[in-house]
């Protein structure tokens, strides 16, 4: 999703500088084109030489800057994008107020791409109101802030001030890359995984579901632009909101609780139990020789209970490929979707592969994705899903 974009990786003076390097190795997997910018401050803590071991280009700096070579300002502002990270706060109040007196601030300054900025610094300093207010311009101008996280910092001060995850960092890359311009400003709801209903307090009828197809969906969204909100019965680490379930009826009222406009996109992905216990034994059942009778009964409707005004596809998993398209056809239409993803089980395609195909399948035509990567498959159903 990265490969060939021009990154240019701008690092400040922070104690968090060496996190620098795992950034930069994770844009070069990603097969990004990555050069090195470094700060004076940044000089203070580490060497050129260090970085350019792992870039393919110069550094760019006030002690290596060489117009002859094309190591300067103007050359290395041309990007696709710039990750200031770490960035101290004194570089976040000059970039606010457009000072340039370094060539790392020239550089920025003469930039006209994207711009994603991660803060690191003693909590007091980020807290301040200066760099609080020259915080908010750069967001009120277009950059992206990947928010510090609280820990007990190097000065052994405990507050929000220590660098974010370089996964989270790159993660926000990845997004401001892929922008879709269809999905901003769109919330996209993606439930997961399979539900669990309770027999007793230790035991619960469930199925196979992993869960990954959902999480695919969910970081396809979010890389194209959309709000994701994740909502899973399987726990992943993920860079959006993510909200647990563990039953349909729990499952049902986390959907409900969600504020939605008519544009917003619902993709029920959710392995959901067709059939529950009737009764719920408190505690734990004690085990008869003469063997358990549990009476099931059919399970609600979560579409057909949802009140969600929106857009919403539902996915329909099947083992017959003869009325697999029909029963797809009959889902559209009893619960009022606007797609439905078909998926047939078989052959490479069963709980738990990393590959797969499906049929997007509206009232007025239908999409077929070969089969690959989970993933791949659900960037394709983000493309169907402008159709609708």
């Amino acid at each position: 999703m990265m490969k060939n974009k021009r990154v240019l990786l701008a690092v400040c003076g922070s104690v968090s500088f060496y996190k620098a390097y795992e950034i930069l190795s994770m844009l070069k997997k990603e097969r990004a084109n990555v050069r090195v910018m470094l700060s004076d401050g940044a000089l203070k803590f580490t060497n050129i030489l260090s970085f350019e071991a792992l870039c393919d280009e110069k550094v760019l700096s006030s002690v290596s800057e060489d117009w002859q070579k094309g190591v300067n300002h103007i050359n290395y502002s041309k990007n696709d994008l710039i990750i200031i990270a770490p960035a101290s706060a004194n570089t976040i109040n000059k970039i606010a107020y457009g000072i340039a007196d370094s060539v790392f601030l020239q550089t920025i300054l003469a930039s006209t791409c994207p711009k994603l900025i991660a803060p690191s610094a003693n909590n007091n300093m980020l807290e301040n109101f200066a760099t609080k207010k020259s915080l908010e311009i750069l967001s009120q101008n277009g950059y992206e802030i990947c928010e510090p996280v609280s820990k007990t910092l190097a000065c052994k001060d405990f507050g929000k001030g220590a660098l974010n995850e370089p996964k989270t960092i790159v993660a926000m890359a990845r997004r401001i890359l892929n922008k879709d311009e269809f999905y901003a400003n769109k919330k996209v709801i993606i439930t997961g995984g399979a539900t669990t209903e309770k027999i007793d307090d230790v035991r619960g009828i469930t199925n196979f579901s992993s869960g990954k197809m959902a999480k695919a969906l969910a970081d396809a969204f979010y890389y194209a632009g959309s709000e994701v909100i994740f909502i899973s019965s399987t726990q992943f680490e993920v860079p959006y909101k993510i909200v647990k379930f563990q039953s349909s009826n729990e499952l049902l009222e986390t959907l409900n609780s969600q504020k939605v406009k008519g544009n917003d996109l619902l993709v029920m992905c959710a392995a959901v139990s067709d059939y529950i216990p009737k009764n719920k034994f408190n505690g734990k059942m004690k085990k008869d020789e003469n063997g358990l009778n549990l009476e099931l009964i059919l399970n609600k409707d979560i579409l057909k209970n949802i009140n969600l005004n929106c857009k919403k596809i539902g996915f329909k998993m099947e083992m017959d490929k003869k009325t697999a398209v029909q029963n797809a056809l009959n889902l559209l239409k009893d619960k009022n979707l606007d797609a439905v993803c078909l998926n047939v089980l078989g052959g490479d395609i069963h709980f738990g592969s990393d590959e797969t195909s499906i049929c997007f399948i509206t009232k007025t035509d239908s999409k077929s994705t070969e089969l690959k990567s989970k993933f791949e498959v659900a960037k394709d159903i983000v493309e169907f899903s402008k159709s609708i």
